[in-house]
């Protein structure tokens, strides 16, 4: 039975050594040159996939560990967090001068059922439609909107603005303030932060500019981290005679100006430079100056031994 199994199997083996010796040179020749191309990209392509999914498992990976163990409190962080009370100084002008009675007077219409963090989601979703809107029109900063599309944005910003200020008094008011509340309201804030800067340069067409999105986004973000930072320091948060509520004034003014004149207005050149530069350079004082302000407070008066930081 075996040497019958191998001798069909030699029979094979001869009638396909003839079958092959039977076929034009050329033939034989593109197929062995067929198979020697085929198997190098075959190779590229499996190594290609590999890599593929193990970039996507490391970056998979990585965002799990990020949200386990940077982003998840620890039970001594939220017993801290538990013990937080606020505390702020306000010297703001614009806040001691109207605001304030405007937000004391807007608050005393919501409902008493209305959760303080559903106004304050409120208030960033409105913001981030707003900006969304505008940048359809001038994504790189370098188009010109329609009037409108500026006009919703500084509606947009102004409302977020109105719900901002007045979470908190509804907080208090409703006796539901917590230490959660604020951490929300802030990392709500975080996010804002971006989309006003957004605004501006959409305003102003600040993408004709090199480099000139980039630094402004830059100033913007350590400004706002340097200030809660310095809270952090000193167990209170300030507000300087020009702070968040004047900044916003201002962003609101520069796109109902754009949504009149139109976006050209910032172009024109004054003593050899353009107005959006010059506007764009005072504001980079008045960032620096107030960025050092804040490194003063977090390395001299915090609250700890000898004006260090408060942890």
């Amino acid at each position: 039975m075996a040497q019958t199994r191998s001798g069909a199997k030699a029979a094979a083996t001869k009638h396909d050594r003839r079958y092959r010796s039977s076929l034009p040179d050329s033939f034989m020749q593109r197929a062995q040159r067929n198979q020697r191309s085929t198997t190098p990209r075959e190779m590229k392509g499996k190594s290609s996939g590999n890599f593929i999914q193990r970039f996507f498992g490391f970056f998979i990976s990585l965002c799990v560990n990020y949200i386990e163990y940077d982003c998840q409190l620890k039970h001594s962080q939220l017993a801290r967090m538990g013990d937080h009370v606020y505390s702020a100084i306000d010297a703001s002008w614009l806040d001691q001068l109207c605001m304030s009675k405007f937000w004391n007077y807007i608050v005393q219409w919501y409902p008493l059922w209305l959760a303080p963090n559903l106004i304050t989601l409120i208030g960033l979703l409105i913001n981030l439609v707003t900006v969304l809107i505008l940048s359809h029109f001038c994504y790189s900063a370098t188009e010109q909107a329609p009037s409108w599309a500026y006009f919703q944005a500084a509606i947009g910003l102004f409302l977020y603005q109105t719900l901002d200020a007045t979470d908190g008094k509804q907080a208090r008011r409703t006796q539901s303030s917590s230490p959660l509340g604020e951490l929300f309201d802030h990392g709500c804030d975080s996010l804002t932060q971006v989309f006003v800067t957004l605004n501006v340069c959409y305003a102003m067409q600040l993408g004709t500019e090199r480099h000139m999105v980039l630094t402004v986004m830059i100033f913007s973000i350590s400004l706002f981290y340097t200030a809660h930072w310095s809270t952090y320091c000193t167990g209170q948060l300030r507000f300087s005679k020009f702070d968040v509520t004047e900044a916003q004034m201002t962003v609101i003014g520069i796109l109902l100006f754009t949504s009149f004149v139109g976006s050209d207005i910032w172009n024109i050149r004054i003593f050899g430079w353009q107005l959006k530069t010059i506007c764009m350079l005072v504001c980079l004082v008045g960032a620096i100056w107030q960025f050092f302000g804040y490194m003063n407070v977090i390395f001299n008066e915090g609250v700890g031994k000898n004006g260090s930081t408060v942890a």
